[in-house]
């Protein structure tokens, strides 16, 4: 067996930055958060009936950056998400009862590195998924693939696909529109099965 296939074989229970993410203690955070009139909501739905009350009550996703150049506002723009800046700020400035982020990195060494040691810190339940956005297009290299399976062992991973057309715009002008309406009706749903609320479904 070479170095890298003992790499991708490496155990997430030995990881001593897992050990350190599951020790720290989960923050107490209340299933639904009711929210003032003025607080970004899921949509702009009328109240008609209970389905769309519970609905219109889900808090928008909160989408903190791992790193520089992690893509958290040109995501929160294309999700209708809320862009929550960096951890640290995010940490400071979040109340007890506000649902926890999404973490945003880069499919890179470094990106993936940067996330393993916020949630070495803050531990795993501080996020409840991690948004994975892609550095170049097509196939990762085996060396990321095998980092984000150890990445995977501590928190969810959700992949943002890859989007040239983001290249030729500034963060602050990307809207959903930029996906076809494929991906970000798949981007979205995978949201959603892990609990975290967009504003916009389609493009």
């Amino acid at each position: 067996m070479n170095i890298m296939e003992q790499h991708m074989d490496t155990s997430q229970d030995t990881n001593p930055w897992l050990e350190a993410a599951r020790s720290v203690p989960a923050p107490q955070v209340p299933k639904t958060k009711h929210l003032s009139p003025e607080a970004p909501l899921l949509n702009d739905a009328v109240q008609i009936d209970s389905d769309v009350v519970i609905k219109a009550e889900q808090p928008r996703a909160v989408l903190v950056a791992a790193h520089g150049g992690a893509g958290t506002t040109t995501w929160s723009h294309i999700l209708g998400a809320v862009d929550g800046g960096s951890v640290e700020r995010w940490v400071s400035e979040r109340e007890p009862v506000d649902v926890p982020a999404v973490l945003v990195l880069r499919a890179s060494v470094e990106g993936i590195s940067t996330a393993k040691s916020i949630l070495a810190l803050h531990g795993a339940e501080a996020f409840v998924a991690a948004l994975v956005v892609a550095a170049s297009p097509g196939k990762l290299p085996r060396r990321i693939t095998s980092e984000l399976r150890i990445l995977g062992g501590a928190v969810n991973l959700i992949h943002a696909p890859w989007v040239p057309d983001l290249l030729l715009k500034r963060a602050a002008h990307a809207a959903p529109s930029d996906l076809s309406t494929k991906e970000l009706i798949k981007l979205t749903t995978m949201l959603t099965k892990q609990g975290i609320y967009t504003q916009g479904e389609t493009p």
